[in-house]
C-alpha cells in the first residue's frame, strides 16, 4: 500500500504529540482525524485536523478496538491508523485481528513492542545487550515490595510495570528510606498487578529520540531533560535541550536496537551519573515520544518516516544525526504541574508563583515549543484556559 497525499490518517491518542504529528501530516498533504480521548492536546482545535473520532468511554481495549473496528468499516476514507498513545499501542497487536485488513497500521515490529512494554523482560534484554541497568527486582505484592526494598536498599525508585496506570498523580516515587516508602505505600495499590524497585541514578535523564530500520538506526536525537512538572524530576518533562549524541549512548543504542530488530519510531532514556558520568539505561518507549516536538523543530521527520517505515518501503538512508544546542519548553505542562503542587500541598503559594513566573518568562523566550505554534494557536490557548479554575469547561 501507498499512501499518496489527500488521503486520510487516523491519529489514536488526544495528547501533545497528536498536535505535532497532524501538522506535519497536513503540511504534507494528507487529511487527519484524531480520536478524542481525554482531550489532553485539545487537538480538535488545530486547525491541522480535520476531523474528531468520539472513543468510547471505556478502557477496555477490546472495547476501544471493537469500536475502531466499526469506526473503519463504515469510513473508508481511512487508509491509515497511526497509535501514538501508549494504551493503543500496548493493546494493538492483541486485538489487530478485529480491524480490516486494507489499511495501513503505522507500529514497530511486534518483538519489539512485546519486549519494550514488559520491563522486567527490557531490562534483561538490555543487560544481554550490554547496557549498564540499575538493578531492579519486580515485585506483586506488599511483603515482596518491601523485601525488594530492603535488598536494592535506598534510596529506591518505585515506578509501575504498566507505565499506563500511574501511582496516583505520579509516574514513578523516588524514596529515601523505609519510613517514606511506608507514609507512600501504607498498602498495595489495588490497580497494579506489579511494580518495578530500582536502585536510585542520581543524575539528569537523557532522551534519544530515533528511527530504526530492521534493527538499523537512520535517525538520533538526543535530549538532556532539564525541568519536569514534578519537582522530584519524575514527571513529565517540559524543558530539554539537545546535545551531541557521546560515542557511549550511539554504542548502547546501536546494540539494543539491533537485539530488537527494530522497525519504527521510539525514544530510548537512560540517567546519566550525577558523580561518574555512566549511563543507566531505563527505558523504551515504543512509539512517539511525548515531546516530539523537539523533533520536528530539529527537522528529523520522524512522522513521516514512521509511515515509511509502516509500508516497508526500503530506506537505503545513511544515519542522519540531530542538531545540538536547541532548546524547547511545554508552558501548559510546567504550569498545570505547580497548580498539582499547590493543591496537592507539596509546595507553597510564594514558592508556586515564583517558578509560575518563571515558566511563563521560559516560555515568552524561548522559541521551540511542544504545543504552542503561530500559525495554529488555539488548541494552546484552550489548554492554558483550561488551567484556571472555573473556566476549564
Amino acid at each position: 500500500m501507498h499512501l499518496t497525499p489527500g488521503e486520510t490518517v487516523l491519529l489514536l491518542g488526544n495528547y501533545r504529540p497528536a498536535l505535532t504529528v497532524a501538522r506535519a501530516l497536513s503540511a504534507k498533504g494528507y487529511r487527519v482525524e484524531v480520536s478524542r480521548d481525554g482531550d489532553a492536546a485539545a487537538a480538535q482545535w488545530s486547525r491541522a485536523v480535520d476531523a474528531i473520532w468520539d472513543t468510547p468511554n471505556s478502557n477496555d481495549p477490546a472495547e476501544l478496538y471493537g469500536a475502531l473496528a466499526t469506526y473503519l468499516a463504515a469510513n473508508s476514507r481511512i487508509t491509515t491508523v497511526f497509535p501514538l498513545m501508549e494504551s493503543y499501542v500496548r493493546s494493538f497487536y492483541d486485538h489487530a485481528h478485529l480491524l480490516p485488513q486494507d489499511r495501513l497500521y503505522v507500529m514497530p515490529n511486534r518483538l519489539a513492542i512485546d519486549i519494550c512494554l514488559d520491563k522486567p523482560r527490557l531490562l534483561d534484554t538490555a543487560a544481554e545487550a550490554g547496557l549498564p541497568c540499575a538493578r531492579a527486582i519486580e515485585v506483586t505484592d506488599h511483603d515482596a515490595l518491601h523485601a525488594a526494598a530492603a535488598q536494592i536498599g535506598y534510596p529506591l525508585v518505585i515506578k509501575p510495570a504498566d507505565s499506563t496506570i500511574w501511582l496516583g498523580t505520579r509516574k514513578a516515587l523516588i524514596l529515601p528510606d523505609q519510613q517514606a516508602l511506608t507514609r507512600a505505600l501504607p498498602e498495595w495499590p489495588q490497580a497494579h498487578e506489579a511494580l518495578i524497585i530500582q536502585r536510585f541514578v542520581d543524575g539528569p535523564r537523557v532522551n534519544l529520540y530515533f528511527a530504526a530500520a530492521n534493527g538499523r538506526a537512520i535517525r538520533y536525537l538526543a535530549v538532556q531533560i532539564g525541568q519536569t512538572d514534578i519537582a522530584d524530576g519524575t514527571g513529565l518533562a517540559t524543558t530539554g535541550t539537545t546535545i551531541d549524541l557521546s560515542p557511549t549512548l550511539h554504542t548502547m543504542a546501536d546494540a539494543l536496537l539491533d537485539r530488537l530488530s527494530y522497525h519504527g519510531v521510539g525514544c530510548i532514556q537512560v540517567l546519566m551519573d550525577r558523580t561518574t558520568g555512566q549511563p543507566s539505561f531505563l527505558e523504551i518507549n515504543p512509539r512517539i515520544g511525548g515531546n516530539h516536538a523537539i523533533t520536528a523543530h530539529c527537522g528529523l521527520g520522524l512522522d513521516t518516516l514512521a509511515l515509511d517505515l509502516a509500508r516497508q518501503t526500503p530506506l537505503d538512508t545513511p544515519l542522519r544525526l540531530g542538531p545540538k544546542g536547541r532548546r524547547y519548553v511545554w508552558t501548559t505542562g510546567d504550569l498545570r504541574g505547580l497548580g498539582l503542587a499547590l493543591r496537592n500541598k507539596e509546595a507553597g503559594v510564594a514558592h508556586t508563583l515564583s517558578r509560575a513566573t518563571m515558566a511563563i518568562w521560559r516560555g515568552l523566550t524561548t522559541r521551540r515549543h511542544v504545543t504552542w505554534q503561530l500559525t495554529d494557536p488555539m488548541p494552546s490557548l484552550i489548554l492554558l484556559l483550561r488551567l484556571i479554575p472555573g473556566i476549564s469547561r
